[in-house]
């Protein structure tokens, strides 16, 4: 029996999409704008945010001194990318993002899509570690500051709990629960679907885990970017583990 199944109107987007039927990961979509990313190739290292490089549209940030790490993993079957912390006691940001370059857009029926897998769930010190991964505007180092975003996130004080936020630069939604337990080093398929922006959604392995409104993005406060990012920030104790591991990306929308 094929594993393969095919919708014309994917999510309510207007457009066909043929997908693992029995993963729902998205195999084939047929949209105007489409970026998709298995890491594969050897191009181990990955360059640093400014300092881009030809063919690879990817750049990343680190803080800290030990230092964190953002690099594909040697030989990894499918091919794969890891952001991994250090156990030192500083503030530490491993991050991984389209250089600040905002060429997606909320506002047109945006869609992410992600495989991901967390080897080391984020732990902590004193202090907190947190991951997020998913669609927001500029870098900031206060990840609340991040103009907008549409991301799930995990933190070590609850680290088996998956939550997602939704930041329009009018409203935060934070904290949300997506009532999914997480398990180190088991992948699961991410999607968020803003082929609403006034609903958009979260999903993991498929099932609908949240939905949160950005109604109220005005002008380019919309444009975003694919963000990867786990960090903590050094206030008393910051030794804090955290390890995340993406298999591929896969981004889908309208042309403006």
């Amino acid at each position: 029996m094929s594993k393969t199944y095919a919708k014309y109107n994917y999510f309510n987007s207007g457009f066909p999409m043929v997908y693992d039927k029995s993963t729902f990961e998205s195999i084939l979509g047929m949209f105007p704008v489409t970026f998709y990313d298995d890491f594969i190739g050897g191009d181990i290292v990955i360059p640093a945010t400014g300092t881009v490089q030809s063919g690879c549209p990817w750049s990343t940030l680190i803080v800290g001194a030990a230092p964190p790490t953002v690099a594909k993993v040697a030989d990894s079957i499918n091919g794969v990318v890891q952001l991994a912390l250090t156990a030192t006691d500083q503030s530490q940001i491993a991050a991984l993002d389209w250089n600040n370059q905002e060429s997606l857009s909320l506002e047109q029926g945006l869609i992410f899509e992600a495989r991901i897998a967390m080897s080391v769930l984020p732990t902590t010190g004193t202090n907190t570690s947190q991951v997020v991964f998913g669609l927001a505007g500029t870098h900031n180092a206060d990840l609340d500051a991040v103009d907008c975003r549409a991301w799930f996130k995990i933190e070590s004080a609850a680290n088996t709990a998956l939550l997602w936020e939704v930041d329009d630069n009018v409203t935060a939604d934070e904290d949300n629960d997506a009532s999914t337990v997480l398990v180190a080093s088991v992948y699961h398929i991410y999607r968020i679907d803003a082929t609403s922006i006034a609903a958009v959604k979260f999903y993991v392995d498929g099932v609908l885990v949240g939905t949160g409104s950005m109604a109220g993005l005005t002008a380019a406060i919309g444009n975003v970017q694919p963000y990867f990012n786990v960090s903590k920030v050094q206030t008393t104790v910051a030794t804090g583990l955290g390890t995340m591991l993406i298999d591929y990306v896969k981004i889908f929308q309208d042309r403006s």
